[in-house]
């Protein structure tokens, strides 16, 4: 569990989770409502057990502030690179009355820092452009459009991509 203080903020705390077991019981709550505000999005389902299993790479977290649940993100190694040197931003999500806090840029931060401590070089995260202000806090956090890893189905999605070494794309 990591601890992120931010002055005059409250604390947040940030907790690993089992995608299998405490995912559903742990944050369903915030889960219904991103399903209610962004009806037909797959990517807030609850995950399968086997997404951020050891093989992938990956980790699940959910942010408390106070001891509510507020948000949560996730990684794994993206499956569209063989060198494993991407992960993959996952089911990030900020529940509305949490937003504008900075937790979303929180989040993101301590996702970047736990991806670059598994070696991974990259992060790669998909949005819609319907999500203006996630765009925006992707983009103010380093992120660059790709056109590479834009998905070849009609889904809409457009790719983001922030080398976690500091170099520009």
């Amino acid at each position: 569990m990591n601890v992120t203080e931010n002055a005059g903020q409250p604390e947040i705390v940030f907790r690993a989770l089992d995608a299998g077991g405490e995912f559903p019981s742990v944050v369903g709550p915030l889960v219904e409502a991103a399903k209610r505000e962004l009806p037909g999005r797959p990517e807030l389902e609850p995950p399968d057990e086997g997404e951020y299993a050891a093989k992938n790479r990956g980790v699940l977290l959910v942010a408390y502030l106070g001891r509510q649940a507020s948000a949560t993100g996730g990684y794994r190694a993206f499956p569209g690179d063989p060198t494993g040197n991407t992960a993959e931003v996952r089911r990030m999500f900020v529940r509305t009355g949490a937003r504008r806090s900075g937790l979303g840029r929180t989040m993101l931060a301590e996702l970047e820092e736990r991806a670059w401590d598994d070696e991974y070089g990259q992060m790669l995260l998909y949005a819609t452009e319907d999500l203006a202000a996630a765009r925006a806090l992707y983009e103010m956090a380093g992120y660059r459009r790709h056109t590479d890893f834009d998905p070849k189905d009609d889904s809409g999605r457009l790719a983001y991509v922030k080398q976690l070494n500091g170099q520009a794309n």
